[in-house]
């Protein structure tokens, strides 16, 4: 007898504690260095994810016609917070490691109280060069504090 999608899944990951934890604590904790230090920031996991939506948009321009594009962006990228007046809010790499775990595990959580922004799926996982987890992520993030 088959079993159902729901059946054969085997692990889980623990979420339950991530919307009673303080998003400055947690923005501070110790462990994003350590996250944060094999990855090359390659973006494969946000163009892989299909709850990732970001993009940039850039005009190509010719002569006096252009086109005005959206490309899918990441926030995994150096220049993705880089502005026009040369700050970049984001220059070190922890801080988009984290901003992506954040955004995915917590303040996804605190805006819409609904669950993570994560649907299990595990081609970040499957995917990612350096073997990043965020299921190891989320049970960092879960037990912190």
């Amino acid at each position: 007898m088959a079993l159902s999608a729901a059946e054969e899944i085997i692990s889980s990951v623990p979420t339950e504690r991530l919307k009673e934890k303080v998003v400055n604590e947690l923005f501070d904790a110790p462990f994003w260095d350590d996250v944060a230090f094999s990855c090359i920031n390659c973006g494969t996991c946000t163009y892989l994810c299909p709850t990732c939506w970001c993009f940039d948009i850039q005009d190509e321009v010719l002569g006096k016609a252009g086109d005005r594009l959206r490309n899918w962006d990441s926030c995994m990228f150096p220049l993705f917070t880089y502005h026009g007046s040369g700050h970049n809010p984001r220059d070190k790499k922890f801080q988009r490691v984290r901003q992506r775990f954040m955004h995915k595990l917590k303040y996804y959580v605190d805006k819409y109280d609904n669950g993570v922004a994560c649907v299990g799926c595990g081609r970040c996982v499957q995917h990612c060069p350096v073997n990043i987890d965020i299921r190891e992520v989320c049970e960092l993030m879960n037990g912190y504090g």
